[in-house]
C-alpha cells in the first residue's frame, strides 16, 4: 500500500530555517481536512530541529539546503534531508526550461499530498515525452494551475497574475511572490489565464523551495525573462 503523506520543503539560509510557522500551518490545515488530528509544533522548536538536522548533515552556509517536513496518517513527523542549492538564499535559477501544458486533475484537494506530488510526476513525464521540460498542469478548459507542482505565475505588462487560490491556507511559495511583487512595486492580482491567453502573457515562472524559475518556451510560444529576476530579488 501507497504511503500516505502531507509534506513541506523548508528553504535554510545561512543556517536558519526560513518562514516555519507558515509551513506549519499548511501542515495543520491539511492534517486535520485528510488525517482528522491537528499539527500544533512551536515554531521555534521545529525550526531549532530543522536547522540542526541541516548542521548534522553538513550544509554549507554558504550556500542554502532543503529539509522536507512528512506528516503521515498515523501523526509520525519526519524531518528529511532534501539536498543543498548553488546559491545562497531564494535564488532567481539560471536555468530557463521549457514547458507543455499537461490537462489533469489533482486527485481530491488541492492540499500537499503525496497523491498530488505523484501526479506531478506522472505529468512530468508526459511533458518530457513533447520534449519539453516542464509540466503545466491545465483543466479541461485549458486553465493554468501549477508547474511542477509548485504555483505558477504570469505576467502581463506590470502585472503577475496567479490562479485563484483554493480552500486552505495559501502556499507558503505563493505568499513569498505575492509580498515580492508587491516588494518591487508590481501589480499582484489573482486572475484564470490560460493557454487562450499565451499571445498576451510576456513572462511565465514558477516559484518553489529553491526560488523562481523562468520559462522559456510554453507550448512552442516564445516567452521572456525580465520581471522574475527582480521579484527573485525580493523573496527574502
Amino acid at each position: 500500500m501507497t504511503d500516505l503523506y502531507l509534506y513541506q520543503t523548508v528553504h535554510v539560509a545561512r543556517g536558519r530555517a526560513l518562514h516555519v510557522a507558515e509551513h506549519a500551518a499548511v501542515l495543520d490545515a491539511a492534517s486535520r481536512e485528510w488525517f482528522g488530528r491537528p499539527y500544533t509544533p512551536a515554531a521555534a522548536t521545529l525550526a531549532a530541529r530543522i536547522e540542526a538536522l541541516a548542521a548534522a548533515e553538513r550544509y554549507p552556509t554558504g550556500v542554502s539546503g532543503f529539509v522536507r517536513i512528512e506528516l503521515t496518517e498515523e501523526g509520525l513527523e519526519r524531518l528529511l534531508p532534501a539536498g543543498v542549492s548553488l546559491y545562497d538564499g531564494y535564488a532567481y535559477r539560471s536555468l530557463q526550461p521549457t514547458a507543455a501544458t499537461i490537462p489533469y486533475e489533482v486527485p481530491f484537494s488541492e492540499f500537499p499530498t503525496s497523491v498530488r506530488e505523484a501526479a506531478a510526476v506522472w505529468a512530468r513525464r508526459a511533458a518530457e515525452r513533447t520534449g519539453a521540460e516542464v509540466a503545466i498542469r491545465c483543466d479541461l478548459e485549458g486553465y493554468f494551475h501549477a508547474a511542477e507542482d509548485a504555483p505558477l505565475f504570469a505576467v502581463t505588462g506590470r502585472t503577475v497574475l496567479a490562479a485563484p487560490a483554493g480552500p486552505g491556507p495559501e502556499s507558503v511559495e505563493r505568499s513569498i511572490t505575492r509580498r515580492a511583487v508587491q516588494a518591487v512595486g508590481l501589480t499582484f492580482r489573482e486572475e484564470p489565464f490560460g493557454t487562450a491567453d499565451l499571445r498576451r502573457i510576456e513572462e511565465l515562472f514558477f516559484t518553489d523551495h529553491r526560488g523562481i524559475t523562468s520559462l522559456s518556451h510554453c507550448d512552442g510560444q516564445p516567452l521572456m525573462t525580465f520581471l522574475a529576476e527582480r521579484i527573485a530579488g525580493a523573496l527574502e
